[in-house]
């Protein structure tokens, strides 16, 4: 078993480590695209196997670092299920909307059982000081908890497609005129953006208290309110900030327009690195808060997570990120995931309560007595 440190004061607050370098993940990263491209994607499942492996082994909690013990041939049993349902999807939608819609909705009732799987593969496969992690493989409750969410998805679904087919219907009989939207069509999605922060809370929530750590429950403190407040905050700000930029870019077009009518391209370039800087801005913002949101109400055995990215700081590694690797044509993707797993772990904590090192002891004995769970063979890394 890994050392650490055994004299951890009650309430000591531990950081997380992480020691890559973009030199090391670059050989095995051109290894994986090389091999994969060579593969027509088989090798894909081997290469995230490598990555994680990568990654797991440089990121320490308390001078011992995680691990990442996926079967390859798992993860490939996963991608051709992913791969022959969204074939499944395509040729269905070149065929009519009808067998689209009912693939379509065949993949919301599989979601829940597809996370589930998703999940106990993703943390069965993980481990810190020889403990795994788990989940808990309940589809009762994912269906229970997914109930209503699906329902509004699903009754979505089912309204385009019938609208779909009617107007189809209409021209087919010799018609080009209009057909009229039912009330109810647009409801739907109105309704579904206002239950988003609803069901990404749920989302969040069953994925938390349905994790373990050897034998103890993860438990979740965040609730609906604060994921609505996060994205109200958002829009607002968004949109406030949207209002002022159109408002300076209009004065200053029709100033410029006086001094030189032949400056509208210089203005409308302005203005569009104007807006992707602000939208730039609201997804780091969203990110790093939702982030921030879910670490800081994580506890488990009395042990809380802590986290406190800065939007400023992830909006220029997205930025900076982003105009690497374009302009190297790809090749600084490893060195752009190297400096964000960095930062990421620079600014995340545990809050400990007690020895870490006796708490990893504990949760392994309680792992050994109640043995590993038939049917894992069955869990598969679908990307969810």
């Amino acid at each position: 078993m890994e050392g650490g440190n055994t004299a951890i004061a009650q309430g000591q607050v531990l950081p997380f480590e992480f020691t890559g370098r973009a030199g090391e993940y670059f050989s095995i990263w051109i290894v994986n695209v090389a091999l994969t491209i060579l593969t027509l994607g088989i090798y894909s499942a081997w290469a995230k196997v490598r990555t994680n492996q990568y990654f797991y082994g440089n990121t320490s909690l308390d001078k011992a670092s995680f691990r990442y013990l996926a079967d390859p041939k798992q993860i490939l049993k996963g991608r051709v299920i992913a791969f022959i349902l969204f074939l499944a999807y395509y040729f269905s939608g070149t065929y009519s909307p009808a067998a689209s819609g009912a693939v379509m909705l065949l993949l919301i009732l599989l979601f829940p059982a597809f996370l589930v799987m998703s999940m106990s593969f993703r943390l069965r496969n993980s481990s810190w000081r020889n403990v795994r992690f788990d989940f808990d493989k309940n589809f009762r409750k994912a269906y229970g908890i997914f109930a209503v969410p699906m329902l509004l998805v699903g009754g979505y679904v089912v309204v385009t497609i019938a609208y779909l087919a009617g107007g189809s219907e209409a021209m087919a009989q010799g018609g080009r005129q209009a057909v009229d939207i039912p009330w109810f069509v647009p409801v739907f999605p109105l309704l579904l953006m206002l239950a988003f922060p609803w069901i990404e809370y749920l989302l969040v929530r069953f994925r938390v208290i349905h994790s373990g750590y050897g034998g103890e429950r993860f438990a979740f403190a965040g609730t609906a309110r604060h994921y609505y407040g996060l994205y109200v905050k958002a829009f607002l700000i968004l949109l406030a900030g949207g209002i002022v930029i159109a408002l300076l870019v209009g004065v200053f077009a029709a100033a410029q327009t006086k001094v030189d009518p032949g400056r509208p391209a210089f203005i409308q370039a302005a203005m569009t690195v104007t807006f992707l800087l602000l939208y730039s801005w609201a997804f780091a913002y969203l990110k790093t808060k939702r982030t921030n949101l879910i670490f800081n109400n994580i506890d488990v055995g009395g042990h809380r997570l802590q986290s406190d990215l800065e939007v400023g700081h992830m909006m220029w590694l997205y930025v900076s990120n982003t105009l690497a690797i374009l302009f190297s044509l790809g090749l600084l993707v490893p060195w752009a995931k190297i400096r964000t797993a960095r930062y990421r772990a620079s600014r995340t904590r545990l809050q400990a309560q007690g020895d870490l090192g006796e708490f990893a002891n504990s949760q392994q004995k309680r792992q050994s007595a109640l043995g590993e769970e038939v049917g894992e063979m069955f869990d598969v890394d679908l990307g969810f």
